[in-house]
C-alpha cells in the first residue's frame, strides 16, 4: 500500500478545485475556433454534448478507483492488468504527462510572447516557466492544491468577462440551431474533447484524498459540468460576436473577444486578462507535471517526488524547444491531445470492465 503522507494529501474540495483548474487551461483560448471549423454555428452544442459525455466518464473513473482506496495508480493497475502491463501503462502515463506539460508550456510561452513580451526569446520564456513549475511541485500535492485554491478565485471575474461582448454580438450568427446536422455536431465534439483534457489526473490523485467519505463522485461531476457551462457560454458568445466563418481566422478568440468593447478604466483589458491567465495556466501545468512525478515515485518508492520533479525538468524544457512555429505547436497539441483519448476514455473503460472480470476485492481486502 502507498504511504499516505509521502506526497502530501488533499481534501475532497481541493480535488474538486484541481479538476476545474486543469480543465480550464490553454484549451479555452482556441476552443471556439477549433470547434467552429467543424460544426460551425452549432459549435456550442458540440461542446455541451461533449461535457455531458465526459461527466459520465468521470463517474466511471471515480467508481473504479474508489474500489481501491488504499492502492496508488501503479498498484491497482498492476492488480487489474498484471505487473508487466502495470509498468507499461504507468510509464506511458508518465510520458503522456511530460508531453502535455511541455505542450502547454509552449502554448503559454507563445501567448506571452504574442501579447506581453514580444522581444523576449522563446527559449528564455520557456526556461522561466519550467523553473517556476518545478518550484511549484517540488513540495508535493498539498502545496500545489493550496496554490490552485487561491487561483480558482480568478476564474470568477473571467467568467463574467463572457458578458462583455454581448452588446456587440448578433445571435443571428447562432442560427439555425442544429442546422449543421447531428453527425457534424458529434464530429465537432472531438476537438472540444481535447480542451477538457486533464480530468484523467484523478486516476493518479484519488488515493491522496484524505476524506474519501465525502461525495467525491458528485463533486467531480459537478466540476465537469461547471467547466462545460463555462466553455459552452464562451463558445456561444464568441461565435455570436464573430460569426462561424470569421472566427476561423482568429488566433486567440478568447483574448480578441475582449477587444470588442472599450472599457472606461482599462484601455487594453486583454493585457490584464493575459497576465492573470498566466497564473491559471501555471496551475494546470503543475497539476499535470506533478502527476507524472507521482507515478514515477509509485514505481520507485525509494525516491521522493521532488527528485523526479528536478530530473524530468530538462526533458520537458527540451521538448518545449522542439516546435519551430505556432503551426508546429498546434500540430504537437493535436498529437498529444489524441493520446488523451486513451487515458481519458479507453483506459478508464478498460479498468472499469476488468474490475468486474478480475474480481471486486483487491488482495489486501481478501487477506484481511
Amino acid at each position: 500500500m502507498y504511504k499516505r503522507y509521502k506526497n502530501g494529501e488533499i481534501t475532497a474540495i481541493q480535488s474538486f478545485i484541481i479538476l476545474i483548474s486543469i480543465m480550464i487551461g490553454t484549451g479555452v483560448l482556441g476552443l471556439s475556433k477549433a470547434v467552429a471549423e467543424v460544426s460551425r454555428q452549432d459549435a456550442w452544442i458540440s461542446v455541451l454534448l461533449n461535457g455531458i459525455f465526459i461527466g459520465f466518464v468521470m463517474m466511471i473513473i471515480i467508481y473504479t478507483v474508489s474500489r481501491f482506496p488504499k492502492y496508488n495508480f501503479f498498484q491497482y493497475t498492476s492488480h487489474l492488468l498484471g505487473k508487466l502491463l502495470g509498468y507499461l501503462i504507468t510509464f506511458s502515463f508518465v510520458i503522456y504527462a511530460i508531453l502535455v506539460t511541455a505542450t502547454v508550456i509552449r502554448f503559454l510561452s507563445e501567448m506571452i510572447s504574442t501579447w506581453l513580451l514580444q522581444s523576449s526569446p522563446l527559449f528564455v520564456i520557456n526556461l522561466i516557466i519550467v523553473a517556476t513549475v518545478v518550484y511549484m511541485v517540488k513540495n508535493g500535492i498539498t502545496v500545489l492544491a493550496r496554490y490552485n485554491e487561491v487561483i480558482i478565485f480568478m476564474l470568477i471575474p473571467f467568467a463574467l468577462l463572457i458578458l462583455v461582448g454581448l452588446p456587440e454580438a448578433s445571435f443571428v450568427n447562432l442560427r439555425p440551431v442544429g442546422g449543421t446536422g447531428i453527425t457534424t455536431i458529434i464530429k465537432g465534439a472531438t476537438p472540444s474533447f481535447f480542451s477538457f483534457a486533464g480530468y484523467e489526473v484523478l486516476l493518479v490523485y484519488y488515493p491522496y484524498i484524505s476524506n474519501k467519505q465525502q461525495p467525491i463522485m458528485r463533486n467531480s461531476v459537478v466540476a465537469v459540468l461547471f467547466v462545460t457551462l463555462f466553455y459552452t457560454a464562451s463558445v456561444a458568445a464568441q461565435i455570436a460576436l464573430y460569426g462561424p466563418q470569421e472566427i476561423k481566422h482568429v488566433l486567440y478568440p478568447s483574448i480578441n473577444y475582449l477587444t470588442s468593447v472599450d472599457f472606461p478604466v482599462f484601455e487594453r483589458v486583454e493585457i490584464f486578462f493575459t497576465i492573470f491567465w498566466v497564473f491559471t495556466v501555471l496551475g494546470t501545468i503543475g497539476i499535470q507535471y506533478l502527476a507524472g512525478c507521482i507515478l514515477l515515485q509509485n514505481v520507485f518508492s525509494n525516491k521522493k517526488t521532488s527528485f523526479f520533479a528536478y530530473i524530468l525538468s530538462p526533458i520537458v524544457y527540451v521538448i518545449t524547444l522542439y516546435p519551430q512555429s505556432t503551426r508546429d505547436v498546434i500540430d504537437l497539441g493535436d498529437t498529444v491531445g489524441k493520446a488523451n483519448i486513451f487515458f481519458g476514455l479507453i483506459f478508464p473503460l478498460i479498468i472499469f470492465v476488468l474490475y468486474f472480470i478480475r474480481g471486486r476485492k483487491p488482495r489486501y481486502e481478501k487477506n484481511n
